[in-house]
């Protein structure tokens, strides 16, 4: 009887044994894969478009064959590879689109990790987060910008002004942004209708943003139908005295 207890025991010893054994290895293998995916995470970083038709081209120069071209606000994936042209001396990333496209494009027109939205207010511009490091700068509602980095009720953002010529950062409020891509889509097309050369080709654009069904519903709307009350008061044809007025003022001006 009491050999018989002992190699029960034993047998008993072997099995925890072993299924610890057992346990270890899947732990060991679950921290592996665990280890995989965040390298892989690492290696599929995204990327936000600060410039509209950016150019996407087969090789890593300006001169490269044109595959296509990516929006304003668009969201790309980075591939990891990135190479500086030997002739302009610009970086440059290989980026994937969403249909699956691959392609170079300048790395000065990507907000890495940046995450999009649009001003929905002008907003000043600090260095810092911090109200002491007030610059001159606002950016002005609609703008589209990337989020970069955030410190409590603050963010960086990275993009265009609409009264600036180049790329820049800097901090601005949280409340200044908002991240509906409803509100995004409708910045940018209202921005596009903003560029037309004449009054009357801005009036037709704005009016073909507040028309798009898909947009209705952006906070912006309102602020696109005054541009467009504004633009039109701007806009009237002369009545008929006035323009009698103005062709007399014309005539004398040419006689003396």
């Amino acid at each position: 009887m009491k050999k018989l207890l002992i190699a029960i025991t034993l047998v008993s010893t072997i099995c925890v044994g072993c299924k610890d054994n057992k346990n270890s290895e899947n732990k060991g293998e679950t921290s592996a894969i665990e280890e995989s995916i965040s390298e892989k995470e690492e290696k599929t970083a995204s990327a936000i478009c600060l410039l509209d038709k950016l150019s996407i081209r087969e090789n890593a120069s300006a001169k490269g064959k044109w595959i296509t071209s990516i929006s304003l606000g668009e969201k790309v994936t980075l591939t990891g590879e990135e190479t500086i042209d030997s002739v302009s001396k610009k970086e440059y990333y290989k980026v994937k689109l969403i249909d699956g496209k691959e392609g170079w494009t300048r790395s000065t027109f990507l907000a890495v990790n940046g995450k999009v939205g649009a001003m929905l207010e002008n907003a000043v511009v600090y260095k810092r987060p911090d109200l002491l490091t007030k610059t001159e700068k606002e950016y002005s509602i609609m703008d589209i910008i990337a989020v970069t980095e955030t410190q409590g009720n603050w963010i960086k953002v990275k993009g265009k002004r609409s009264e600036g010529k180049y790329i820049e950062e800097g901090w601005v409020k949280t409340s200044n942004i908002t991240n509906d891509e409803v509100d995004i889509a409708a910045a940018k097309f209202a921005g596009i209708a903003n560029s037309q050369p004449t009054m009357t080709e801005r009036i037709k654009a704005l009016k073909d943003v507040i028309n798009n069904l898909d947009l209705s519903s952006s906070k912006f709307i309102p602020v696109i139908e005054n541009k467009i009350e504004d633009y039109e008061s701007k806009n009237q044809p002369l009545d008929a005295q006035e323009a009698e007025a103005a062709t007399e003022e014309v005539a004398e001006k040419t006689v003396e």
